[in-house]
């Protein structure tokens, strides 16, 4: 027969054995709170590294264009700089157009944009361009005109802003718009007299090509820099003389041919 065990043994073992079991299920919480946040944590790694990144597809290019004079920056309003045919000259007015862009790829295509966008080199408000949404990749170039094409190139038909009335081209003399106002004075045996070289009228589009002229496009906005050289008007591939030539081209196709040929340069 087994022998009683009296009432207190009984109670404490009693509690004893409650005291195993709170140990185990408060170990067994414990490591199950463990578990899981290893498992979350590992989840979160797996997926993480199993996130795919968005391809870009599209991108930004803004464009700013500088002056100079051949290797000096130009300064307006100051009768400084020689050009080509040594006449001492100042640049008081510099506008124009440019139009027709197309951006050459890596792989060989070009991509057209279409677009008028009015410089005033003196404003810089009207000194760069951004390009929106071009197809992301390497490019290696780009051509455009310094002025508007025949398409364009009609009398109304620019939006009516202040900038764009300022080029418009008299009606009597073919209608259209300014493609360059480009005005200042120069010296001439000792005196100083006003220059106006006004470029025109569709024969006189100049067609501008850049290459090596490097950009990426991607998920950053790219930039590119161009300049354009005010000398070049004046010397190639003709030397443009005021004296021979006029110091007012506007009324001349033949000065105006001069310096469309002359222009084909001027950007680099």
């Amino acid at each position: 027969m087994w022998p009683r065990l009296n009432s207190d043994l009984c109670h404490c073992l009693s509690s004893i054995i409650k005291l195993n079991f709170v140990v185990v299920y408060i170990i067994m919480k414990k490591a199950s709170i463990i578990f899981l946040i290893i498992s979350l944590v590992t989840s979160c790694v797996r997926n993480n590294s199993d996130i795919t990144q968005p391809t870009v597809t599209n991108g930004n290019l803004v464009l700013q264009v500088g002056y100079q004079f051949d290797n000096t920056a130009l300064l307006f309003d100051t009768i400084m700089f020689t050009n080509a045919a040594s006449y001492k000259i100042s640049v008081t007015r510099l506008q124009y157009y440019l139009s027709g862009f197309s951006f050459k790829r890596a792989d060989g295509t070009s991509l057209p944009y279409a677009g008028v966008f009015y410089f005033d080199a003196k404003d810089s408000k009207f000194g760069q361009i951004t390009f929106v949404n071009l197809p992301a990749g390497n490019y290696t170039g780009l051509s455009f005109n310094l002025g508007l094409d025949s398409s364009i190139n009609k009398t109304d038909n620019l939006p009516p802003t202040a900038e764009n009335n300022n080029m418009v081209w008299p009606v009597q003399m073919g209608g259209g718009y300014h493609f360059m106002k480009m005005e200042g004075l120069f010296i001439d045996t000792g005196s100083v007299f006003g220059y106006a070289m006004h470029l025109g009228k569709a024969p006189n589009l100049v067609s501008i090509s850049l290459s090596n002229k490097n950009f990426a496009i991607g998920a950053e906005t790219a930039n590119l820099n161009i300049k354009m050289n005010v000398a070049e008007w004046y010397k190639n591939p003709a030397i443009y003389d005021f004296d021979k030539d006029g110091n007012f081209s506007m009324g001349s196709d033949t000065a105006m041919a001069k310096l469309k040929n002359n222009g084909v340069d001027v950007f680099n």
